[in-house]
């Protein structure tokens, strides 16, 4: 049996590669690629590290738990915020866990990513009203996410629970009177500017509101005339070239002195004549038709000004509601794997509750499996929870643990667990077996480890995982093994 081994270094960065020699490197040679900085051979080590370990693969598990569509393009797009300090990832591990207690998450069907409407606004340029209705839609949709939180913290016995959630919309500017004002000018759901959007357009509407009565009226007269006189089949009043008109058989278009023909029929039968007496109307009708024209589009202009003066108000109000989406897709996706919340190990941070020195070990993680690996077999277990094969209880255990268990329609295997331990002080750890014995595997699971915790996001492991906060995660695993086609 052949055997090969890999190296793991730890310190307050992680670097992750097999032995591809079995004379050992200069440890100084090895940390030599760790201390460059900002330069663009240090970012695509990084880049090929996230490729190595499969991060864009574990995002897009995440993207499925996001209910927005900013949300869900960040985590397909492998953006996922990633805390650039230990305080950053402990605040973005308490919002997984706040939005993990809550049952049910809020209302985020109305939230659009209007980001774009907006930068059409600032350009100068109208928006239409459907998307003057897409920005008010959001903008209440959102600031009732934050009254939702509001509601569950009043009516909880431990509002602070719910803290790290509140305080990531606390001080956001909602643009009520925006979305008010969008309101009070457009019905949104008929999909129409409302005559109250401005004095003037109310005046105007209210005029050409008679001027059509009395056409009507007008030309119901004219028609019913000519129907009488046996000039139609029956009264017969349409619009031709924009005004309003009557037809009338060609063989007595002298019922009509003085009208004028705005069109004929195919067959030539049939004139569309407005009356001398419409004329005058019709003229009316054209403008004021387009004062309404000219009045509507000064309010879209207006309102769109508007937004343009809050664009960045608006924006920032976009990124914040994205976070609070993302937290509640950490969530999703931790209950999912039955996640638990990891520590960090190190002491040197101040401002992170869950940090914590241990002088014995510094990377104490139990029962961990690879969250690429557990797909499959989370899906063919919640197959058979829907089937009836087993139990709820067979989920876990409510610390993180998952049991697997054969079922009389189907086995259903969760991957073997591994746990790491690694001593304070310890600088290397070559890992050592047989081809095809997991190695890889167990790397790239050790790696993920420290990016979702860096990320906020919940360990598929058990009991308490504690592993340090690390600067930088680098990889280079020669084999290629991708763990997804496993």
């Amino acid at each position: 049996m052949q055997l090969s081994s890999c190296t793991i270094s730890c310190s307050r960065k992680l670097f992750i590669s097999p032995n591809k020699s079995s004379k050992p490197k200069p440890f100084s040679k090895r940390w030599l690629c760790l201390t460059i900085s900002n330069s663009a051979e240090f970012n695509s080590l990084e880049s090929e590290t996230l490729k190595t370990l499969e991060w864009s693969s574990v995002c897009k598990q995440v993207a499925a738990f996001t209910s927005t569509s900013m949300g869900s393009s960040v985590a397909n797009n492998a953006r996922f915020p990633v805390g650039r300090s230990p305080q950053e990832s402990q605040m973005l591990l308490d919002q997984t866990t706040a939005a993990r207690l809550i049952s049910r998450p809020p209302d985020f069907s109305e939230i659009e990513d209007i980001s774009e409407i907006v930068a059409v606004a600032s350009s100068g340029q109208l928006l239409t009203i459907r998307e003057l209705c897409t920005v008010r839609r959001t903008l209440k949709a959102v600031r009732e996410v934050f009254q939702y939180l509001e509601q569950l913290a009043s009516d909880s016995n431990n509002p602070e629970r719910y803290s790290p959630l509140l305080e990531i919309l606390q001080h956001c500017n909602f643009q009520v009177g925006l979305e008010q004002k969008i309101e009070f000018c457009i019905d949104c759901k008929l999909s129409v500017i409302l005559d109250r959007a401005s004095e003037e357009l109310e005046i105007i509407r209210s005029e050409r509101k008679r001027n059509i009565e009395n056409l009507d009226s007008l030309l119901r007269e004219v028609s019913s005339r000519i129907f009488h006189a046996g000039g139609i089949d029956r009264p017969l009043i349409t619009q031709r070239r924009s005004r309003m008109c009557v037809g009338i058989r060609a063989s007595h278009r002298y019922l009509l002195p003085d009208g004028i023909i705005l069109n004929v029929s195919s067959s030539g039968a049939t004139y569309f004549m407005e009356p001398k007496e419409a004329i005058d109307l019709n003229n009316m009708e054209v403008r004021l038709s387009n004062s309404e024209k000219t009045e509507e589009r000064a309010i879209l202009s207006l309102l769109a000004s508007e937004i343009a003066n809050s664009k960045q108000e608006i924006n920032d109000l976009l990124d914040k509601i994205l976070e609070v989406d993302l937290a509640f897709a950490r969530a999703a996706y931790a209950q999912w794997l039955n996640g638990v919340c990891p520590t960090f190990s190190l002491s040197n941070f101040e401002g992170c509750d869950s940090v914590e020195e241990n002088n014995d070990l510094t990377v104490n993680i139990d029962g961990i499996r690879h969250p690429l690996l557990l797909e499959s077999s989370l899906k063919n277990f919640k197959d058979g929870l829907a089937l009836g094969c087993v139990n709820d209880a067979d989920m876990g255990n409510g610390n993180g643990a998952l049991k697997s268990k054969s079922m009389s329609k189907g086995t259903y295997e969760f991957p073997v667990p591994v746990d790491f331990k690694i001593r304070q002080g310890t600088r290397v750890v070559v890992i050592s077996g047989p081809n095809t014995g997991g190695k890889t595997a167990s790397m790239k699971t050790l790696g993920l480890a420290s990016l979702m915790s860096k990320a906020g996001m919940h360990l598929p492991a058990q009991n308490c995982p504690k592993l340090p906060w690390f600067d930088v995660i680098l990889a280079d695993i020669g084999d290629h093994q991708v763990v997804s086609e496993l």
